[in-house]
């Protein structure tokens, strides 16, 4: 496969306000360029409908009925991010023909590590198909959900991204890389083709 930009989309979850986005050129395995990247900030009333999504989403801890702020907050959470990916496009010369797919990661608003005892949860506000019409490009989305519910911590593509990126340093079993967040997240290889990955805590 020929290179390609990709759009990577995050908005942590301490509600900074912000939306980060950057673009990269890669075959899937290796970072063949690493392209412009922005903080584009949320409108205030899109932050205020997330913070109390947020205060929704403590007060529900998956039992009963979803609170309905949750579509609301969906609705404009991925507007605002496709708004944004669109102004960066331009901002940046990059025709929306020449991106092969956006990762939208969305917006986390509850999530339950998982424990010996049971399976972790979470829940993520996000709606892929409604970007995808937004701006004719390919979402890719919901990435913590099904890593969760397959028995992972919620991360699934921090370990994939970390190995293209110490691949391309010609990084080998000496290196590692530790993510900060909200969650930090640890990847280093295991050996020459696997790479060892797992949270670390808050």
């Amino acid at each position: 496969m020929q290179p390609a930009w990709a759009i990577g989309l995050m908005t942590g979850t301490v509600l900074d306000g912000n939306i980060d986005i950057a673009a990269i050129r890669t075959d899937g395995t290796v970072v063949a360029e690493f392209g412009p990247w922005r903080l584009s900030p949320y409108r205030q009333e899109v932050r205020d409908l997330l913070a109390e999504a947020v205060q929704a989403a403590l007060a529900w801890r998956f039992e009963g009925p979803e609170p309905a702020i949750f579509a609301e907050a969906e609705r404009a959470l991925t507007l605002a991010q496709g708004e944004a990916v669109a102004a960066f496009l331009v901002a940046e010369g990059i025709a929306a023909s020449a991106v092969a797919a956006i990762g939208f990661h969305g917006q986390t608003v509850l999530h339950r590590a998982p424990t010996r005892e049971r399976k972790g949860d979470t829940r993520q506000l996000g709606d892929g198909a409604l970007m995808a019409r937004q701006l004719g490009i390919d979402v890719v989305y919901d990435f913590r959900t099904a890593d969760v519910r397959a028995g992972g911590q919620g991360a699934p593509l921090v370990a994939s991204y970390h190995a293209a990126l110490m691949r391309s340093l010609c990084a080998g079993q000496e290196t590692a890389v530790l993510n900060l967040g909200g969650v930090g997240n640890l990847s280093a290889f295991a050996d020459t083709e696997h790479v060892l990955a797992f949270d670390t805590g808050p």
